[in-house]
């Protein structure tokens, strides 16, 4: 069964960061984009901060320039340091306007602790993991509660000491009135949503406290108003108050997907979950259809302009298999990758260099056009953004999401200037 789609003939093709930073270009272009993507990308599975640059000790603005001089193929290099600026600021903007502003920039990374007491950089992160920096010295208690599986505060804080940063981990106990059969961090994000629950859990922080200024707590601190959250417990408890990521679901990835949501249907886009894009036709170096699929039909959508952001390897974007192959599954688009199989994976797991198969990808010209192995366009109604490019280890060089950010914006605009 088949059925054609509305007329939006501008289509996203993912929904992670960089498909929803070139929706939101779009949309604010006026061109309606819809939205196609399989589930909600990886903004549910990341702990919601910003990593630009983070393989080495440099600022990253720094590395992004030494990039952009010495790497001409790398994203960065690609798109320039005027379009990762434009796509911050951008960025910085749609959270400030949705009460879930985040703070950071080029300059410099802060340290934020992680839920097993390792220190992540990371360039932009929300407001409220703000006060988790550990260099801002000084005591910090990790506060959680036993109901919340994989977030154990004495084992974050001794991890913590042993890096040297005066770390203690408590335990909190659960108000009676909310209690539950099961826990988990949705379910207490909604208790955080709650000001009698937030006044009970911050006259145990004050208790609890001691000399130290600042507490860390799951990051499950509100989903709808996490801002109003953190300002409530620190004035119950008396002291800075910050999110510490934790293992998925992310909350801080769930808020940030409902403001790209509500920005991109605001301004005229739509989102389409659960419709996966598994094939597209071309005629004269353009795309003129994508085949979405559901769970009852395949559904034709015709396209003027198209951006291809599905996440890469990690995303499913791109596929291996056991006799070597490497593809991309959307469109079918050439892929750079290595050679041959064995020489997918260095011989040490962790290996400072890294696995040769998280660099492939799709290539592209300095428009984001994808190329095939001769050097041509393939499509040139189609830009590619984000995991899906190919040529560089993102997870590597803690750039995954910075890349994500930039590319996803600029193809947005690449796009919006395409005369169809």
């Amino acid at each position: 069964m088949t059925g054609m789609s509305a007329m939006r003939t501008t289509i996203v093709i993912g929904a992670g960061l960089s498909g929803l930073m070139g929706a939101l270009a779009l949309a604010e272009a006026g061109l309606r984009p819809l939205v196609l993507a399989k589930g909600q990308g990886a903004t549910h599975w990341t702990p919601g901060t910003i990593d630009i640059w983070g393989a080495d000790d440099r600022p990253p603005r720094q590395a992004i320039q030494a990039i952009i001089e010495s790497h001409l193929h790398h994203p960065y290099a690609l798109i320039g340091m005027h379009a990762v600026e434009e796509a911050i600021a951008r960025f910085r903007a749609l959270t400030e306007a949705a009460r879930y502003p985040y703070v950071g920039g080029l300059e410099r990374n802060v340290l934020l602790p992680t839920a097993a007491g390792a220190l992540r950089p990371a360039a932009l992160f929300p407001v409220t993991m703000a006060a988790g920096d550990v260099r801002l010295g000084g005591e910090v208690v990790i506060a959680g509660f036993r109901e919340l599986r994989d977030f154990y505060p004495p084992f974050i804080a001794a991890n913590l000491a042993a890096q040297g940063i005066k770390a203690r981990g408590v335990y909190l106990t659960l108000p009676s009135a909310f209690r539950r059969r099961e826990y988990t961090t949705v379910t207490l994000a909604r208790m955080f949503d709650d000001p009698a629950f937030r006044s009970e859990i911050g006259r145990q922080l004050r208790a609890q406290r001691g000399d130290a200024a600042r507490i860390g707590l799951p990051a499950v601190l509100g989903l709808r108003d996490p801002l109003g959250a953190v300002a409530h417990l620190q004035r119950e408890s008396g002291a800075q108050v910050f999110e510490v990521p934790t293992l998925p679901p992310s909350v801080p990835g769930m808020r940030l997907f409902a403001l790209f949501q509500n920005a991109i249907e605001q301004a005229g886009g739509r989102l389409q979950i659960g419709s996966d894009v598994i094939r597209g036709d071309g005629q004269n170096r353009r795309l003129v259809t994508v085949w979405s699929e559901a769970a009852a039909r395949q559904q034709e959508h015709r396209v003027e302009r198209a951006l291809l952001a599905t996440g890469g390897i990690a995303g499913g974007g791109i596929r291996t298999d056991q006799a070597g192959m490497v593809r991309e599954t959307a469109l079918d688009l050439p892929v750079r990758a290595p050679a041959h199989r064995a020489d997918w994976f260095a011989p040490r797991f962790l290996d400072p260099q890294g696995h040769a198969i998280y660099t492939a990808g799709v290539v592209t010209d300095s428009h984001l056009r994808p190329l095939g192995a001769d050097g041509e366009i393939v499509y040139e109604n189609v830009a590619v953004a984000g995991a899906t490019l190919g040529g560089v280890d993102t997870v590597r060089e803690r750039s995954r999401s910075g890349v994500s950010l930039a590319t996803g914006w600029a193809a947005g605009r690449i796009l919006a200037g395409f005369a169809s």
